[in-house]
């Protein structure tokens, strides 16, 4: 670790952090891996789980052992839900990222193709690429084998290092033969070194918890990695999973892990964001909106959105906080601190993403820290609906999947994939929050976090119903 950056707070506004993706195009991306990297051995580097890597920014990246795998996993990766260009991949990597999680589906194989598209200014050695696939009890061994091939055709390699059955409810699955009967030839054939899995808990009809499906993958002793949603206001049954991963030796990672809400970038639609650029020309270019139309439905977005910002001002106050940014590194420094997750999967599909998230590399979780996330807890547990959680689903007369809908809403607010999670809620058919409008509530006192669950929905369906061009109303 660099002197310079002794006896500092995490909080610290280190300019040296700050990194520039002018200073990556200049330098021609890829190039600094080859240069400005250096490795350190620093004390704090050592005690976090390894040799970290020193940029000229002054990231120190650590690493960690990824279970049986062996393979040292930077503790932040990139998860790859969405990718804006393949210089984000390669901007990642330059900096020390070397975990990518995609899947089939993300963007329909558009994911999949970005990273592709940076393979070749990637060592493939020093890469673990993930990849998944949805399977279900019909799924045959050689469908799983031609979907594959496919994905390492977008993927530009001859190999993945791990395939993943992609967010498993059903524990049955678990052992599906045609699964396992690919991975094996696949292994054979060179073209896959582990299995892993994936699971965000019950969905749907579909019962089983996140902990009992991981749990059982662990046990079962063909699976060496795996994803598990864990954050500070939902870790119970995390903890359940990564304890038996850690005496079985399986690799893990994390998603899910910043839960709480403090604020939205503002918007302005002459000179958006980075980000919202994103959603714009998304909106626009595939789904048919015009740009006015675009500019409407994001406003109204961000206006349903200030009731809760309302709702933390006092936090915020207390604590003297100004941005989101704040919250969301302290939460995946919360997760970062515990040695038994391995690496943490975040979402960051363009630049902006990058500078905020990247100089979580080396940093410590303070007391202070603690601190700051038990009163968040305190303050708005009641307005935070636990990933995987079934508790409310006897009281529902319509047995609605509210934990599946709330993650959908995730998908939308948190990580920017509205397409997707409104495609994800279209799935659900009639049997969606539209049914709450004339139910008498009875999941609220059901729910042992106090939430109104009812009203939580509704705003999530007002997110995630899709509503047709031209029309009036809803950001959908």
């Amino acid at each position: 670790m660099s002197g310079a950056r002794k006896g500092r707070s995490p909080d610290h506004k280190d300019p040296r952090r700050t990194i520039s993706r002018r200073r990556f195009f200049q330098v021609g991306g890829a190039a600094l891996a080859g240069g400005a990297l250096t490795v350190s051995c620093g004390k704090e580097a050592e005690k976090a789980g390894g040799a970290g890597q020193t940029d000229e920014t002054g990231l120190a990246m650590r690493y960690r052992t990824l279970g049986r795998t062996g393979f040292r996993a930077s503790e932040i990766g990139m998860g790859c839900g969405r990718i804006a260009e393949a210089n984000v991949v390669r901007y990642a990597y330059d900096h020390g990222v070397n975990l990518f999680d995609t899947a089939e589906t993300y963007g329909h194989g558009d994911s999949e193709t970005k990273i592709g598209q940076a393979m070749q200014f990637l060592d493939r050695e020093k890469v673990f690429i993930v990849t998944k696939l949805w399977v279900v009890a019909e799924t045959t061994e050689q469908d799983i084998l031609d979907r594959f091939q496919k994905s390492l055709e977008r993927l530009q390699t001859s190999y993945a290092d791990a395939l993943y059955l992609h967010g498993v409810a059903d524990v049955t699955v678990v052992g599906h033969e045609g699964f396992h009967r690919a991975v094996t030839r696949l292994k054979a054939d060179g073209k896959l070194k582990h299995a892993g899995i994936s699971s965000h808990g019950p969905q749907g009809d579909e019962p089983d918890s996140m902990e009992k499906v991981l749990c059982a993958a662990a046990e079962d002793g063909r699976f060496d990695v795996m994803l598990l949603s864990y954050n500070f206001m939902n870790q119970q049954e995390g903890e359940k999973v990564l304890a038996v991963c850690k005496a079985r030796n399986v690799g893990t990672t994390g998603m899910k892990m910043a839960p709480g809400v403090l604020e939205i970038p503002p918007f302005d639609p002459d000179n958006p964001s980075e980000e919202y650029a994103f959603y714009l020309d998304d909106m626009v270019n595939n789904q048919g909106l015009s740009r006015e139309e675009a500019v409407a439905r994001i406003q109204r977005y961000l206006d349903r959105q200030a009731e809760k910002i309302d709702d933390t001002r006092p936090f915020a106050e207390k604590y003297g906080l100004k941005t989101q940014d704040e919250l969301d590194l302290k939460s995946n420094l919360w997760v970062l601190q515990n040695p038994d997750m391995h690496s943490i999967c975040i979402s960051m599909p363009h630049f902006d993403a990058l500078e905020k998230y990247l100089p979580l590399a080396g940093r410590s979780f303070t007391r202070a820290d603690q601190a700051f996330l038990r009163d968040f807890e305190y303050a708005f547990g009641r307005q935070y609906c636990r990933h995987g959680c079934r508790e409310c689903l006897a009281a529902c007369p319509h047995r609605l999947p509210v934990s599946t809908i709330m993650r959908y809403s995730y998908y939308f607010t948190r990580q920017g994939r509205q397409k997707f999670a409104m495609g994800k809620y279209a799935r659900l058919g009639g049997r969606n929050a539209s049914l709450c409008l004339s139910c008498d509530g009875l999941c609220r006192e059901a729910c042992p976090h106090g939430l109104n669950i009812q009203a939580q929905v509704l705003k999530a369906h007002s997110l995630l119903a899709f509503q047709p061009p031209g029309t009036s109303g809803r950001m959908a």
